[in-house]
């Protein structure tokens, strides 16, 4: 029943009638470049903590669903995720807090993978090779702004450039959920190294598991989760300047209940902070466990604890088009979920979407009274 209910906190789905947890589901760290300070998702916003714990900021107070803060390599602003206009697009904001500047207007989902050049934030997306392929393209845009490119042919996710920007990590595998921990199979997730000098890839030493988030702590060495031992532990792995692989890969935790769900490396690669069942832990670039960061959160509810939810309205929650479906459309001044005992013919609704640029603006929708 354990790894159950874990599975589901893990992906974000509520049981009906379960009410508020006594714990905070903390997502997604970043650590910054000295690693004195975090960012983390928590209730679909971003917030920043100090990395020796106490009272979390909220930077961001948005109804859309908003994750994977990444530090930029100088630590003074935010990068993260965001589906403020019905998909994810790339934002930055900068570390104190203020209103997000946003970098991308696709209408294709952009998620954030990796901030470690000052002038490339890396995202992946679906907008070109949509076809047979699941895995996304790999783009960049600047922080600055401007357009995006794409800057490689091969598909494949959590795109990292080394901080040198000679080489570029990246993980390959097909449909295979990461979630899958026992998997072995042709579609395990691997390492990928491509070299921006000589434009060649290759294979990294890894394991008949999935591989996967890898990121750098410093020019040549690569941090991962793997799934070798039956949950997802730490591993490094380090290369030499040709891109070769140094040895085999390092365990650097050693969990056996809870899989380590996600993390990240300081920019001077010696520090982890890291996410395991509902909490973050920090740990020192080395073998160790971590040591949990005590983290208060002094804030409003962003929903009402006391509202039982169900799986389903829980995830339609989760995007502000999604929302607005599930709230059916108040600020539209029609409450379409009204109950009446009358049971007539559908009639139709007139109603303007609440989100500017969705749709044509007026929609129709034909409505039974319930």
């Amino acid at each position: 029943m354990k790894p159950i209910l874990s599975l589901l906190l893990s992906a974000g789905l509520f049981l009906p009638g379960l009410t508020a947890q006594t714990g905070f589901l903390l997502r997604h760290p970043a650590i910054n470049k000295n690693g004195s300070l975090v960012a983390f998702s928590y209730q679909g916003d971003i917030w920043t903590v100090p990395a020796s714990g106490g009272v979390a900021t909220r930077l961001t107070i948005h109804e859309a669903y908003e994750s994977n803060p990444v530090f930029s390599p100088d630590g003074n602003r935010i990068a993260f995720s965001g589906a403020r206009y019905g998909n994810n697009d790339v934002f930055v904001l900068p570390v104190e807090g203020g209103t997000p500047t946003r970098l991308t207007y696709h209408s294709a989902s952009d998620n954030i993978a990796s901030w470690t050049l000052k002038d490339q934030i890396l995202f992946a997306t679906n907008r070109e090779f949509r076809q047979i392929e699941r895995p996304g393209e790999v783009f960049s845009i600047s922080p600055e702004g401007g357009t995006e490119k794409r800057i490689l042919d091969a598909v494949g996710h959590d795109p990292a450039y080394s901080p040198d920007g000679r080489f570029m990590v990246l993980v390959r595998g097909d449909i295979n959920p990461v979630a899958r921990e026992d998997y072995k199979g042709p579609s395990n997730r691997e390492l990928w190294l491509f070299d921006t000098k000589t434009k060649a890839f290759s294979k990294l030493p890894g394991f008949a598991t999935n591989d996967v988030f890898p990121q750098w702590g410093g020019n040549r060495m690569i941090y991962f989760l793997s799934s070798n031992t039956g949950v997802y532990n730490l591993y490094r792995l380090r290369i030499d300047d040709s891109g070769k692989p140094v040895g085999t890969p390092e365990q650097l935790t050693t969990e056996k209940e809870e899989s380590i769900r996600y993390f990240n490396i300081s920019a001077d690669g010696a520090t982890i902070v890291f996410e395991k069942d509902m909490h973050l832990y920090l740990m020192k670039a080395g073998k160790g466990s971590g040591q949990r960061i005590n983290i208060q959160l002094k804030a409003d509810e962003r929903f009402d604890p006391r509202r039982a939810k169900d799986p389903c309205q829980w995830r339609r929650r989760t995007g502000p088009v999604a929302q607005w479906q599930a709230d059916g459309l108040r600020r539209s001044g029609r409450d379409l979920r009204q109950r009446s005992r009358q049971r007539e013919k559908p009639q139709r609704q007139r109603f303007r979407t609440p989100f500017p640029g969705y749709g044509a603006g007026l929609v129709e929708r034909f409505h039974r009274p319930l």
